[in-house]
């Protein structure tokens, strides 16, 4: 597992990355790269963050889910999780895996159910979350026919980072960006996650009803992104 130091900037974290990593000559293909963007703000208190982690996890064993994977072969998809709250304190919790089969994606889901919050930060800054997630997609070994960052939040960006500067950074790096809006105290969250976070084409969001909902929304959302080729 890949741990960073709490408090890295983007930039210090991305230049560990290369240093981590040897020069490929030809990176992996996959149908996906995607990015599991996690709120680890104030707002999330730690039952809260628990039922997030837990009901993440659990997608990764839902039947649906696992027959989604497996209708992705023989490429599979690469995902990693980040959590992430104001500049600087984004952290890579789980690096790019690649995911091959349903086997594959059940191992994923325990590894998920073994995450640690590392930081409760003060901020809430979406755009941070957006910025280091797209330089995780720009900086890996694998070439997605689709690149996807998931936003996961329970509230609006309350940071000063340019949020719409982030949106159009991503689309115009070919990455797509949805959203899971959770609907514990903000009740219509979902239309402020149309408006200002997600972008892209077939782009969408996927309300939870609180914390307790996020397992089932998690799955919806992974069933839609986890297509075949060419669909």
């Amino acid at each position: 597992m890949c741990h960073f130091t709490r408090g890295i900037g983007s930039r210090g974290l991305f230049a560990l990355l290369a240093l981590a990593t040897p020069a490929l000559a030809q990176e992996t293909p996959v149908v996906i790269e995607l990015v599991l963007a996690l709120d680890s703000s104030a707002s999330v208190d730690a039952l809260e963050f628990d039922l997030q982690n837990e009901g993440i996890a659990r997608a990764f064993r839902d039947p649906e889910v696992l027959q989604a994977v497996d209708n992705l072969r023989p490429y599979g998809a690469a995902i990693a999780i980040v959590q992430w709250g104001g500049p600087g304190e984004t952290q890579v919790v789980l690096p790019f895996t690649h995911i091959e089969n349903a086997r594959d994606a059940k191992a994923f889901g325990f590894r998920v159910s073994l995450v640690r919050r590392w930081m409760r930060a003060s901020s809430t800054s979406i755009a941070t979350g957006i910025n280091d997630a797209r330089g995780l997609i720009e900086n890996n070994g694998f070439d997605g026919q689709r690149k996807v960052i998931d936003v996961s939040g329970d509230g609006p960006d309350n940071s000063s980072d340019d949020l719409e500067g982030a949106r159009q950074q991503a689309l115009a790096s070919g990455i797509t960006i949805n959203g899971l809006s959770i609907e514990a105290e903000e009740r219509a969250l979902h239309d402020y996650y149309r408006a200002r976070v997600i972008i892209g084409a077939d782009s969408f969001v996927e309300p939870a009803e609180g914390f307790e909902d996020i397992a089932r929304a998690m799955k919806e959302k992974l069933v839609r992104e986890l297509r075949p080729l060419g669909s």
